[in-house]
């Protein structure tokens, strides 16, 4: 028997649905159960939105959302759970999922409550609201005179300090401060005209980008990172530090980076 051509593709729509939901160049991350449980086994910031393939608003949801894990990428995921799939419902269930779409912040996996998205769906909706509740951030030190102060507080710990023309804290920073919180503790000073660097023992200096100096547990002299200011280099550099195997020595030679940094670069 052959359906006529309405039929047929009344018949084929919630399939089309489904593999349109969410393209191939997404940068949102399907998870059946198996996968939302060992993503939230990393102690980490992401957004899950939980979507079933015929649902209209989740279907208008699709190009804002990501567009948002577009730019959180590779900094804070995001993800989706498809709750028509008979192995995810229980999840759903247990989600609290009673509606399509249901958007939740997760701040530290399964170790902090998550926290349901309310607002517009939009991108940019999305974007502010995963950037501004990353847990655990790096201390803000308002003025250069605080910076020695901060560094002979927290002396009995491995310090990273951020010295920035921006005049926000980075998302990069931000995550990585919340990824190694009670290991390394992290600071962050707007160092707008470079003043900073006299302050804590580098040269004076008008450079472009950001400065990563690291002070070694009970040291107070710096040591200016030189890498990659990148979310995967500086995470092989902080667990070399916990590792024992980072080469820790205070130098003078000023570092600087490219103003144009991309948005998981410093």
């Amino acid at each position: 028997m052959v359906l006529p051509s309405s039929l047929l593709m009344l018949a084929l729509s919630p399939l089309l649905a489904q593999a349109a939901l969410f393209p191939k160049s997404s940068k949102v991350k399907m998870l059946d159960a198996k996968g939302f449980k060992k993503a939230m086994e990393i102690n980490g910031t992401s957004l899950v939105a939980f979507v079933a393939p015929w649902c209209g608003h989740c279907q208008r949801m699709v190009p804002e959302y990501s567009k948002a894990a577009e730019s959180l990428h590779p900094l804070i995921p995001a993800y989706a759970v498809d709750c028509d799939e008979e192995s995810n419902k229980r999840l759903c269930s247990e989600q609290g999922v009673k509606g399509f779409p249901t958007v939740k912040l997760f701040p530290r996996g399964k170790h902090l409550a998550p926290m349901p998205y309310e607002g517009e769906r939009t991108a940019s909706g999305f974007f502010k609201y995963a950037s501004l509740r990353v847990p655990n951030g790096p201390d803000k030190i308002m003025k250069t005179a605080d910076i020695k102060p901060w560094i002979a507080k927290h002396k009995q710990a491995d310090r990273a300090l951020l010295l920035t023309k921006d005049s926000k804290v980075p998302l990069l920073w931000k995550v990585l401060a919340s990824k190694y919180h009670g290991k390394l503790r992290f600071g962050t000073h707007r160092d707008d005209k470079g003043l900073a660097s006299a302050e804590v023992g580098l040269e004076l200096g008008e450079g472009k980008g950001s400065k990563v100096l690291i002070y070694s547990t009970g040291s107070k002299d710096p040591v200016l990172y030189e890498g990659k200011t990148k979310l995967a280099e500086l995470t092989k550099f902080f667990d070399s530090i916990l590792d024992g195997s980072a080469d820790l020595k205070p130098s003078k030679k000023e570092q600087t980076t490219d103003s144009g940094a991309p948005k998981d670069e410093l």
